[in-house]
Formats: C-alpha cells, sequence, structure tokens
C-alpha cells in the first residue's frame, strides 16, 4: 500500500515537472518571436521618396565623334531624378524612378560632319569652299525615363542605408534640333534634324542615404542608364545644286553614367 502510493507521488512529480517544461517551451518560444520581431524592427528599411540633381556623362558612341549615322556626339550634362522605394519587407522591396537628362550636342564636330556627308554625297556639289558662309545651330540630346523593378537596402546603422537596385521601363528620347546653312558663290544648301522617338530603357546602380532625422536624409547615387536612340538627318539643297543628298538615318545606345545628390523624405 505504502510503495504504490510513493508511485502514485512519483508519477504526479514528473508529470509536474513535464507541465513545467512545457510552459518554459511556450516562454522560449514567445520570446524568441518577440526577440526576432525587435531584430526585424531595428533593420527594418524604411520607405523613401527623394530628389537628386548631379551630372550625366556619356558613354560610348553616345559620347563619340566621328560617325553621323552611330555617334551621339554628346557632352557631359545634367540630370534631375525623383526616386522612391517601397519596403513591404526587411532588405526587399520596389524602386521607382522618373528621371530627366540633358546632353548638349558638340557643335564643331557635328557641323565638320554633315559639310563631309553632303560632299561625299553630292556629285552635284564637290568640295565646299572653307570660306563658305555657314550658319549653324545645335541643341541638346534630352531624355526623360520612367522606370521600375527591385530595391534592395541595407540598413547599417541606425542612421546609414545603403542602396542597390536594377530598374527597366520607357524612355522618351528627343534628338537635338539642328539647323545648318550653308551658302556660296550661287550655291543654297540647308540641312535639319528634329527626331523624337520612345524605347525600352534601363538603370542599375547603387548610392546610401544618410538620415539627419526621422524624415530628412542626404542621398548620394550612381546610376548607369541605357536606352536607343534613332535620328534622321535630311537636306535641302536649294540653287545651284543639281542633286538631293540622300536623308542619313542614325541608330545607336545612349548610355550615361548619372551621378546625383540630393535630399531623401522616410516615411
Amino acid at each position: 500500500m505504502y510503495d504504490d502510493a510513493v508511485q502514485k507521488k512519483k508519477i504526479e512529480i514528473v508529470i509536474f515537472v513535464l507541465k513545467i517544461l512545457k510552459e518554459m517551451k511556450k516562454a522560449i518560444y514567445i520570446l524568441m518571436l518577440l526577440m526576432a520581431s525587435a531584430s526585424l524592427q531595428l533593420n527594418a528599411q524604411q520607405n523613401f521618396a527623394s530628389i537628386s540633381f548631379g551630372a550625366s556623362i556619356p558613354q560610348g558612341n553616345y559620347a563619340a565623334t566621328g560617325d553621323l549615322s552611330s555617334n551621339g556626339y554628346a557632352n557631359t550634362g545634367g540630370a534631375i531624378k525623383f526616386d522612391a522605394g517601397y519596403f513591404p519587407v526587411s532588405y526587399f522591396g520596389i524602386g521607382g524612378s522618373f528621371s530627366f537628362g540633358s546632353n548638349y550636342a558638340t557643335r564643331d564636330s557635328l557641323l565638320s560632319d554633315v559639310i563631309t556627308y553632303i560632299e561625299e554625297n553630292s556629285s552635284g556639289i564637290g568640295d565646299i569652299p572653307e570660306d563658305a558662309e555657314a550658319l549653324y545651330g545645335s541643341g541638346f540630346w534630352n531624355y526623360i525615363n520612367l522606370f521600375l523593378g527591385p530595391h534592395f537596402s541595407i540598413r547599417a546603422t541606425q542612421n546609414l542605408y545603403f542602396d542597390f537596385r536594377g530598374l527597366a521601363g520607357l524612355s522618351i528620347i528627343r534628338a537635338p534640333n539642328q539647323e545648318l546653312t550653308i551658302t556660296y558663290d550661287d550655291n543654297s544648301i540647308y540641312t535639319n534634324s528634329s527626331y523624337n522617338n520612345v524605347a525600352f530603357g534601363w538603370t542599375a546602380g547603387g548610392g546610401v542615404r544618410y538620415k539627419f532625422n526621422e524624415n530628412l536624409a542626404l542621398k548620394l547615387s550612381a546610376d548607369y542608364i541605357q536606352t536607343k536612340a534613332k535620328n534622321t538627318y535630311t537636306f535641302n539643297l536649294f540653287s545651284g545644286v543639281a542633286d538631293d543628298v540622300p536623308p542619313l538615318d542614325a541608330e545607336f545606345y545612349i548610355k550615361a553614367l548619372e551621378i546625383t545628390a540630393g535630399l531623401a523624405y522616410s516615411f
């Protein structure tokens, strides 16, 4: 009888210990969830919208000269960017960019190559004398980009973020308005170029955001952009010229490095 009571007591103690261990397991699990939640909150990215200003530096054929059909004759210009990032989870989110870039076309090289093309493609002109009167105006390459895509962000410290993104979308490109009038002897030559096109474009780059306070941050970034440009040079030959010069189609990739600085608002 005594042994049965002792055995029963032992069983009750074991059951009690198992209940305590079960409750401790629940408590540890809840504690781990709270710690994980706190860790995610510490590393969570903040949504932001920003405006930046900087330089657009042409690359490749876009900056090259010497070939009207495949070169852009572009010089370093300016860029304005409106960027945003939305982060539904830590580190990874959706980025968007609406940007404008402008690059001045190299006047002297364009003028020289246009005259060379006219001389080589019209048997009725021959060589245009160096002292011919030439009135030439050249404008800017302008492009507008609307891109969307993945945005990866790392919160290195309480105030410092590192951003990386790859976006794609549409580009609207406007070639420089170019007009050239050449007059010599009894000859008059007129050429013009003005063309707009819409093309697929993309950008990839990175940057940093440093928060001054809860909402405002300094934003520095460097982005590579690429899209495709098309342009057509047309020639009208007036008095004293026997043959028309055929139009010239130009097609090449606009490639540029955009380096900007601005302010970001976190929310």
